[in-house]
């Protein structure tokens, strides 16, 4: 098959190689662990190379967790890819895969992902928020990505939500520590550690509790996980209302947890928005989990291809 994509999804704690074509069809795709960047990057150009020598190859694209440089093509340090620091991978693939290569930070890669394939390029002001391992934004604004001057744009997880909390980029309190994926593991090993119900996370080690346990727990009917998906939700909603009043999208589109777990968080996350946002902006916003679902990390990845492809 011709004028295929090639995409690299660099992840906190997965990376996978993908295949497919402009219309965002998935021909090929293998994965594994997210370890040190040489390790990492090495298993992922075999695994590329071998993809390469079975389909025609036309450009290669990395979706990877910021910050970053899309402009130098090089990883600046993210939180959470401990010692990937300053990697120009863009180069590294380049010289490696012989195609033109980009890089995209994962949450502005899943935002283009989303707008084009998920909306057909239809919803001018979309946010995609990860709400992954960590937390970020990808802004389209007029129909267009917003990268920012230092590529730093949608960095959401930065911001400071309440005065204390998780640590998450670095900052207890931080919107990354109380409404990601990680977030949600340690809001239940705090609230573990203060009287509370009887709950199914007593029975797992808290150096082993992870957001897929808790939110496992809850879908189960745990009335103690629940409670943490409902103030995490909480948490979330406050900052999709920040959005809303600043930058009056009409479309918030939640990645992973949201898939998983559906109206047990989004109901939440809607009602502490509607609470604190503008009521005309809020009304004009629908807020929802993400219509690619769990392939948009894979689209993403693509997304960028196309760029480099252009």
């Amino acid at each position: 098959m011709n004028d295929l994509l090639l995409g690299i999804d660099i992840g906190g704690t997965k990376s996978a190689v993908i295949v497919g074509d402009r219309g965002g069809n998935v021909i090929a795709r293998e994965q594994i662990a997210t370890a040190g960047p040489q390790e990492t990057l090495e298993s992922l150009i075999t695994m590329a190379r071998t993809m390469r020598d079975a389909h025609e190859l036309v450009a290669c694209g990395i979706s990877c967790g910021g910050p970053l440089s899309s402009r130098d093509g090089t990883i600046l340090s993210p939180p959470n890819l401990p010692d990937w620091n300053r990697v120009p991978v863009v180069q590294i693939f380049t010289e490696a895969m012989d195609l033109p290569t980009a890089l995209e930070n994962d949450a502005n890669a899943s935002a283009v992902a989303e707008w084009q394939w998920g909306f057909r390029r239809e919803v001018d002001d979309l946010i995609y928020l990860t709400c992954g391992t960590g937390q970020g934004a990808g802004l389209i604004l007029g129909g267009r990505l917003h990268r920012g001057r230092q590529d730093l744009a949608g960095e959401v997880g930065h911001i400071r939500l309440g005065p204390g909390g998780p640590i998450g980029y670095g900052k207890a309190g931080s919107a990354e520590g109380l409404t990601s994926g990680s977030g949600l593991a340690k809001l239940a090993v705090m609230r573990l550690a203060e009287p509370h119900t009887p709950t199914s996370l007593d029975a797992i080690p808290p150096d082993q509790i992870d957001g897929k346990s808790v939110g496992d727990a809850a879908l189960a009917g745990d009335t103690f996980a629940q409670a943490i998906v409902a103030e995490l939700a909480n948490y979330l909603g406050q900052l999709c209302a920040v959005l809303i009043d600043t930058l009056n999208p009409q479309r918030i589109s939640l990645g992973s947890m949201a898939a998983r777990l559906d109206g047990l968080l989004l109901d939440g996350v809607r009602a502490a928005a509607k609470r604190e946002s503008l009521k005309p902006a809020y009304e004009a916003c629908t807020i929802d989990k993400s219509v690619l679902g769990s392939r948009v990390q894979d689209l993403a990845a693509l997304a960028v291809a196309m760029q480099a492809a252009a």
